[in-house]
């Protein structure tokens, strides 16, 4: 399941999770965030530091680190 999410995702099918799909996936959930948020919240899920998201990443963080959602939502709604 998280696999195909991903893949939904990764509009180019490399594999990664830019920002600008980053971008894009938030726009598809009704999330219209300015690019300056959603760049500090990939530094925070890109853990091995190449600026996408590989499946890893984005596993851990929906499964393993719930924390992390708490991290990001506060950022938005600090910011909005």
């Amino acid at each position: 399941m998280l696999r195909k999410i991903f893949k939904d995702f990764d509009l180019n099918g490399s594999g990664t999770i830019t920002i600008d799909e980053m971008t894009a996936m938030l726009a598809k959930l009704g999330i219209s965030v300015e690019r300056k948020y959603i760049t500090a919240m990939m530094k925070v899920l890109d853990t091995n530091k190449t600026g996408m998201l590989e499946f890893e990443e984005f596993a851990t963080f929906l499964l393993y680190d719930p924390y992390k959602w708490l991290f990001i939502f506060n950022l938005f709604i600090n910011n909005y």
